[in-house]
């Protein structure tokens, strides 16, 4: 089920017993971050492609007792979601909301704002000196647990 607006979900229903996971979606990649059991930290967890991205995610759901699903939304400056890159994300999430419904399986999927995450991350990257080919590997996952960690502090500072 695809969650419109965040704050209509009873988190503390979840905190304690499960874990959100993210996705940052790209066309060549998708960076994946899941939070600890008490949904205080976000860690980056993998980068897959993009391509055939279905075929491995399930066993991570499964891994990691997930419960809720963040994927990270596009936006304009002005917070609108729209533009090509929205729409691609969109048919992920869809997709993606489409195979877990056919396992019958119980995850909210909700999306978060991911504006500036990049810009953070290669600021993170800057100030590590970390190289260029380290970056390459590593921006997608890392991007995605910048994403993650906005919407944990979110809900866990009780603005939800």
């Amino acid at each position: 089920m695809i969650i419109d607006n965040p704050k209509e979900l009873c988190y503390s229903d979840y905190i304690g017993n499960s874990r959100a996971l993210c996705f940052d979606y790209g066309d060549k990649r998708v960076g994946v971050a899941v939070s600890d059991i008490n949904w205080m930290i976000a860690s980056p967890l993998k980068t897959l492609p993009s391509n055939g991205i279905f075929n491995s995610i399930f066993d991570i759901f499964r891994e990691y007792r997930i419960s809720v699903i963040i994927v990270g939304a596009p936006k304009t400056l002005s917070g609108i979601s729209s533009g090509k890159q929205f729409e691609k994300v969109k048919k992920f999430t869809l997709k993606l909301e489409e195979l877990i419904n056919e396992k019958a399986l119980n995850l909210k999927i909700i999306y978060w704002d991911e504006r500036f995450s990049s810009v953070a991350v290669n600021r993170y990257f800057n100030e590590a000196e970390m190289s260029i080919s380290k970056r390459k590997d590593n921006i997608d996952k890392v991007a995605a647990s910048f994403i993650l960690q906005g919407f944990l502090d979110f809900v866990t500072t009780g603005l939800v």
